[in-house]
């Protein structure tokens, strides 16, 4: 064998050796990080998955709760709606239903005319009740 083989051969060996050597001196630490390296690669992996759950749950919610506001918005509207109906019509019959106020005066001015010319309330009331 010539040197130029023999140098051939001990490169052609040498990356494996040094292999070998690397595996012999750091294998069992290297071992140890590609585990540790593993069991937190499964970690971010299930605590990504957790993640992603709850942002769907969160996602669900919001839905719910906007659907939820908006039912209750119309529900107020609603009820501001038939308050307002009931306003109305409260305030459509006391408009009709009050005493007219000419009527009113003039029956005050009866009355006090009556009690200055000396008649009594009970007279007054017996007229009243013999006109109507």
């Amino acid at each position: 064998m010539t040197d130029e083989q023999a140098q051939a051969s001990s490169q052609a060996g040498s990356p494996r050796e040094v292999e070998h050597i690397r595996d012999i001196i750091f294998g069992a630490q290297m071992r140890e990080y590609d585990q540790s390296f593993q069991a937190v690669r499964r970690d971010l992996e299930r605590l990504q998955q957790e993640l992603d759950r709850l942002a769907e749950k969160l996602a669900d919610q919001d839905r719910s709760q906007s659907k939820n506001l908006q039912d209750l918005r119309r529900e107020m509207r609603s009820a501001d709606d038939d308050l307002r109906d009931e306003l109305r019509a409260t305030a459509r019959t006391l408009t009709s239903d009050k005493v007219d106020r000419v009527a009113l005066g003039e029956l005050f001015i009866e009355l006090g005319t009556h009690l200055k010319s000396g008649g009594s309330m009970a007279d007054l009331l017996k007229e009243l009740v013999a006109s109507s």
